[in-house]
């Protein structure tokens, strides 16, 4: 995996304060992590509405395919 930026860094730190440190899935306030909707790697945008708040349990289920995230 390639290193993020600064810009990306500052994204999820954004889009965390943004939702309140919960996770946008289960609403836990635990181990929340920014995650990008549109991964980087994969030109995502280092931008605050590419970030969403999970906590890590919800973000590992993204990572491996068991939970699907759909922006609307």
């Amino acid at each position: 995996m390639a290193k993020r930026s600064a810009a990306h860094i500052r994204a999820q730190r954004e889009g965390k304060a943004r939702d309140l440190g919960t996770c946008q899935i289960c609403g836990s306030k635990a181990n929340v992590e920014g995650h990008h909707i549109i991964d980087h790697q994969f030109a995502g945008a280092a931008d605050v509405d590419n970030i969403i708040s999970l906590c890590h349990d919800c973000h590992t289920k993204v990572h491996s395919g068991k939970m699907t995230l759909f922006k609307f």
